[in-house]
């Protein structure tokens, strides 16, 4: 299998980037493929997590040769342009709020059509308001008329559940039931990628 290489990117701080990249690795792991991990975010939250996993004698994070490499950018640097040229998926977490809408579909539109086409939108701390929806039903126009990018299952406000996450575990998050629906999307993200390339 080649190298699959995922990018966590978007052009906004807070919208739970390192969370979502250290639930994607163990989702990965869970999977019993190999995965290395990069964090490009100055504040190290990532590299933070392994370094926790791995004091819980339990490496989340491996050396090349790899069949996955996610890397986690830091929410408004330029950086993130050579990782995303580079990307097979782009996944872009974002909080369906206007806000975040206001930011997240510009950079969207701003982005060539080869990199449009590996967008994965994945709605985070999803609440089911009024609000969310309108946000959720905005970026869905945007993508249609684009006709790139594809909108995942939302993950619920469950900070009880991701919040402890990032702690460092001697056990994966996905033997746990909790992680049903966290599963469900990124099965659905894999199934759609392998469909489409």
């Amino acid at each position: 299998m080649p190298l699959t290489k995922i990018v966590i990117t978007g052009n906004k701080g807070g919208t739970g980037k390192t969370t979502i990249a250290a639930l994607l690795a163990e989702y990965l792991n869970h999977q019993n493929k190999k995965v290395q991990l990069i964090d490009t975010d100055p504040n190290q939250a990532l590299q933070a997590w392994v370094n926790n996993c791995l004091q819980e004698k339990r490496p989340v994070s491996s050396p090349p040769p790899v069949d996955y490499q996610i890397t986690d950018t830091a929410g408004v640097s330029g950086g993130y342009l050579t990782h995303i040229k580079q990307a097979n998926i782009i996944l872009v977490p974002f909080v369906p709020h206007y806000v975040d809408l206001q930011v997240i579909i510009p950079w969207f539109q701003s982005l060539p059509k080869e990199q449009q086409k590996k967008v994965y939108f994945l709605p985070n701390r999803y609440q089911k308001t009024k609000e969310q929806r309108e946000g959720l039903k905005q970026l869905n126009e945007t993508r249609r008329d684009m006709k790139a990018g594809t909108v995942l299952s939302p993950l619920s406000q469950r900070p009880a559940l991701y919040g402890s996450l990032l702690n460092g575990s001697p056990t994966n998050f996905f033997t746990q039931k909790e992680s049903q629906q966290a599963q469900e999307t990124f099965q659905f993200l894999f199934n759609h990628y392998e469909k489409n390339h």
